[in-house]
């Protein structure tokens, strides 16, 4: 056997290795859903096979049936895992500036920052629209998981109310929608628009400038009081 082949076939034997065996099962299920997200967000749920997932988790098809029980409640686990890593992480933005603008500035800057950070949330949601979410609405955490947030924006928008700096009225869920949908973009078509209009969207201006007219954007919405304000991302 040449040098060629040998290095071929063991390769080939790591790629199918398993993982030593563990008694620890929270580490064993943490492996399996960050293998399934990979392969999910790249292939999409029809596009997926439990085998594929256990040769990049270095699980076995048994040991995953065993956690999960079938592909469809390890998509759906994987969903979970996605949406309620940005809402656990959501809890460190400052919402409760004293001047309510600032706090939209940080919302902004965290969602934007999140989905550039995490391509494989966009393109697992992006996957689960075109199956018209039919597997995220079998999970009853995913809603619960929201709450939080769209409360939070709620008594923002509230102190914006009360101080006059907000004049026109906004559901929290709207701003929400249209900052996600904002920042969201800048991930899902970045490939398509920077080839059409020869622009680097990655670039540190080229992202102050996103995030900053992203801002700007729901100000605007909210016929926001801007003396004195000066919406600059560094």
């Amino acid at each position: 056997m040449d040098e060629t082949t040998r290095k071929a076939t063991n390769d080939t034997r790591r790629k199918y290795q398993r993982a030593e065996p563990t008694n620890d099962p929270e580490r064993t299920r943490s492996d399996i859903l960050h293998a399934a997200e990979i392969q999910f967000a790249r292939h999409g749920y029809a596009g997926t096979t439990v085998d594929s997932i256990a040769a990049k988790s270095r699980r076995s098809k048994r040991m995953i049936y065993y956690y999960f029980a079938s592909k469809a409640k390890l998509y759906v686990a994987v969903l979970e895992h996605a949406y309620g890593r940005m809402r656990r992480a959501e809890v460190d933005i400052n919402l409760e500036e004293d001047d309510p603008r600032q706090s939209l500035k940080n919302l902004v800057d965290f969602c934007f920052e999140f989905h550039s950070a995490h391509p494989n949330h966009v393109k697992l949601v992006m996957g689960e629209n075109l199956n018209d979410a039919k597997y995220l609405g079998a999970s009853s955490l995913v809603p619960e998981l929201h709450r939080p947030i769209i409360q939070r924006i709620e008594r923002l928008l509230r102190r914006g109310y009360e101080t006059e700096i907000f004049r026109q009225s906004i559901t929290p869920v709207e701003v929400h929608m249209t900052i996600s949908a904002l920042c969201f973009f800048n991930v899902s078509n970045r490939a398509t628009f920077s080839a059409v209009f020869d622009i680097d969207m990655q670039s540190p201006a080229a992202r102050r400038e996103r995030k900053r007219q992203i801002l700007l954007s729901i100000l605007g919405r909210l016929d926001a009081n801007l003396a004195g304000f000066q919406p600059e991302y560094a």
